[in-house]
């Protein structure tokens, strides 16, 4: 699977995505994303999307979209802030555009690093009184630069 939800350093829930979201793995990244709405806390997430090569099929968006739809109320209650990492300024534009036209139910950002969106959650996870992550409480501290830095696999 390309795509894989890590909760070890929760209220931040890091999503990683290789190479592309495939129409297929949806189910599953609904099924895990759905079981941290259940838990009724308030989370961040960060979506690292830094080495994806393509593009979701126009399948996957739409159904991304479906899912984000039903999904809004569990947005809007738990999730502070989405930062999402895109290393491609264009598609970074483009994100932020979309964002402008359909308004999503919680704070959205698209960043270009990943220590960018990492320190976006952070505050964002500060700001609403919520404990940091063991290891990422002290804002003097160097704040890994890649997801595979925060996880021991």
């Amino acid at each position: 699977m390309s795509v894989r939800v890590r909760l070890e350093h929760w209220p931040l829930v890091v999503i990683v995505v290789d190479e592309s979201l495939e129409r297929h793995e949806l189910p599953e990244l609904e099924r895990q994303i759905d079981a941290v709405y259940a838990r009724k806390e308030r989370f961040a997430t960060l979506a690292d999307g830094s080495r994806v090569a393509r593009m979701p099929d126009a399948s996957t968006r739409k159904r991304l979209a479906e899912w984000q739809n039903e999904t809004r109320g569990s947005i809007a209650r738990y999730n502070v802030l989405s930062a999402t990492v895109v290393t491609s300024s264009l598609v970074r534009g483009a994100m932020t555009a979309m964002n402008w036209i359909f308004q999503p139910p919680n704070r959205q950002i698209t960043v270009a690093t990943f220590a960018e969106a990492l320190a976006a959650c952070l505050d964002a996870l500060r700001a609403e009184g919520l404990t940091l992550p063991a290891g990422l409480e002290q804002p003097s501290r160097p704040l890994p630069q890649k997801a595979r830095d925060l996880f021991a696999d």
